[in-house]
């Protein structure tokens, strides 16, 4: 018999719709019962997991400590509950659950011995399933770890394995996610791999496509055949249990097997989320521009006589850091003095001044094409390097 056919027989004994679970509250299988529709129990096997209360409650209520079912409470208005260890070897390998009424006597819900011959046979195949699935997890661990973190030769065995085996999806590119907590951070592998898990559940664009990832050098990668949904990541590392977490989004590219060019532009981007706070804390490799070039120097070395001698003067000044501020919208706005006015929401006679001001602190000619290009770019370096 198959996990299915084992769990309708213990149903039928128990003469109750079950739902099994594994260890971490994973559906793994529900029966087939003829009676009016239980729409917690709907709402579960459509989520595929038990809610974060029915966790507590299996713990509050010590069921894995028990040898048989134990009656939960109703939850937040919902119906009384039998939830039953299942065990393999000795370990809770998972959880068989059933709604009961409210008034069922408690000698009602004690199992015989068909019932729990039927619970250690989904034990078995629980156990195996938790061992299949295990050694999945390493192989696509060794699988993407290769793939991204090997010589060329190696990537193109591990892309092709990784297509054949179907653990990823076909796609005309491929685009790496690297999410990773800022340096100096006490962020532990568990809360990657739980980020990890979470988006390749909560990102993909197109549900039936298939991503892989895994968590090494202190980073969670994913390897995803679709285009990335910037507000989902987001959306995601909103949630307060990766408040410190942010994301780099490499380009796509073409082969699966070239997936390590993405990663490289997927970390240069998370360097734009360290030394660039005000990008956000998901940056994408094609929305850095000119950064995809400065943010591969080590602006952390950097100090202010590193850079040219006019935007020295300007940060050193009394008024600099306003007035390079003002230079900096000026510039970004092609140097249009009335588009700029409305940005830093100034007049336009106040914006003439400041910018005469920077033209006797620097000494700079702002008609000069080229000079603006210097103070365009040092600016932005001294805005990576914390210098401003």
């Amino acid at each position: 018999m198959n996990l299915e056919e084992h769990v309708q027989a213990y149903a039928d004994r128990f003469g109750r719709p079950v739902i099994v679970f594994d260890a971490d509250l994973n559906v793994t299988a529900f029966s087939i019962h003829d009676e009016d529709v239980d729409h917690a129990r709907l709402a579960i096997i459509l989520s595929h997991r038990g809610s974060s209360r029915a966790k507590d409650s299996i713990r509050e209520y010590r069921v894995a400590q028990a040898d048989g079912p134990v009656r939960i409470p109703p939850i937040d208005g919902g119906r009384s509950r039998v939830v039953a260890p299942v065990r393999h070897e000795g370990h809770v390998v998972g959880y068989v659950s059933s709604a009961i009424p409210d008034d069922l006597p408690d000698d009602a819900i004690v199992e015989d011995d068909a019932i729990r011959e039927s619970r250690a046979q989904i034990g078995v195949i629980l156990a195996a399933m938790a061992l299949g699935t295990r050694e999945d997890e390493d192989r696509t661990r060794r699988l993407v770890t290769a793939l991204l973190d090997a010589d060329g030769d190696h990537s193109i065995r591990a892309a092709d394995e990784l297509l054949t085996d179907r653990l990823i999806s076909p796609a005309p590119h491929y685009t790496v996610i690297v999410l990773s907590p800022p340096p100096h951070s006490d962020v532990n592998t568990a809360t990657l791999r739980l980020a990890l898990d979470r988006a390749l559940a909560a990102i993909p664009a197109f549900p039936t496509l298939k991503a892989v990832g895994t968590v090494f050098e202190g980073e969670a990668v994913l390897v995803v055949p679709y285009e990335i949904d910037g507000k989902r990541l987001s959306a995601l590392l909103a949630l307060p249990a990766f408040a410190e977490l942010r994301a780099g989004v490499g380009g796509a590219h073409s082969p699966l097997a070239d997936a390590q060019s993405s990663r490289r532009e997927a970390r240069i981007a998370l360097r734009g989320a360290d030394l660039s706070p005000s990008r956000g804390r998901v940056v994408q490799w094609d929305e850095l521009g000119l950064d995809r070039i400065l943010l591969q120097l080590p602006v952390e070395a950097l100090t202010l006589t590193d850079l040219p001698v006019p935007v020295q003067r300007l940060l050193e000044a009394q008024s600099g850091p306003d007035l390079a501020e003002t230079l900096e919208a000026y510039l970004d706005c092609g140097c249009d003095a009335q588009r700029t006015a409305q940005e830093l929401h100034i007049h336009r006679s106040t914006l003439y001044y400041r910018l005469d001001r920077v033209k006797a602190i620097a000494d700079v000619d702002l008609a000069d094409g080229l000079m603006r290009r210097e103070l365009h770019t040092a600016l932005r370096v001294a805005t990576l390097a914390g210098l401003r």
